[in-house]
């Protein structure tokens, strides 16, 4: 009989996951869609110069910050309460709002800690700032998700460390908040 709450939990904790999941994946085929039809009508050509934006925004982050090696230092010298997974560009874009032309590396653990590493590169400045926006926003939604069902992960989402310097955006969630705030600002000077 103790077991069964935990079983009948367990369930509804799946169910719920599978509903946003599905729910994530409409929006962002949707939102896929609108950009798709846009730049169609905008410009014919626009898969060889989405291409071309790519390599250019990669050469231009390596030149600056070492993006990557600053995700996988946050990963390995910060402590979360659970292993983080990169997610997939896709599922990542349909969870966070980011600006089209940015690029993003989520990392989240096993849905029963709010604990996350989100790490964005704008085109630039202009467009980090509307990025922030878009991470403040899903850190609010991530935020109320875990109200109802674990409140202590809820309050760490409200201590988060969102930091944008230049084109860079990183967000962590962590209760070792304080050491990925040093270890991300440190990136940056």
């Amino acid at each position: 009989m103790i077991r069964e709450p935990k079983v009948r939990f367990c369930i509804l904790f799946g169910m719920a996951v599978f509903v946003v999941g599905i729910f994530v994946w409409g929006v962002c085929n949707i939102q896929q869609t609108t950009q798709a039809q846009t730049k169609q009508t905008a410009k014919p050509d626009a898969k060889n110069d989405e291409k071309k934006d790519n390599a250019a925004k990669k050469e231009t982050t390596a030149a600056n910050v070492d993006i990557d090696a600053l995700a996988q230092d946050l990963l390995k010298n910060v402590k979360y309460e659970t292993t983080l997974s990169k997610i997939d560009d896709s599922v990542a874009q349909g969870m966070v709002a980011c600006q089209q032309d940015s690029v993003m590396q989520l990392y989240m653990g096993d849905g029963t800690s709010s604990d996350e590493l989100l790490v964005v590169t704008a085109s630039g400045d202009e467009t980090a700032e509307k990025d922030q926006a878009a991470v403040e926003q899903h850190l609010k939604e991530m935020k109320q998700s875990f109200q109802d069902y674990i409140p202590e992960q809820a309050a760490k989402i409200e201590q988060a460390v969102i930091v944008r310097c230049g084109k860079y955006v990183v967000a962590c969630v962590t209760s070792d908040a304080d050491n990925a705030k040093e270890k991300i600002v440190k990136a940056f000077q």
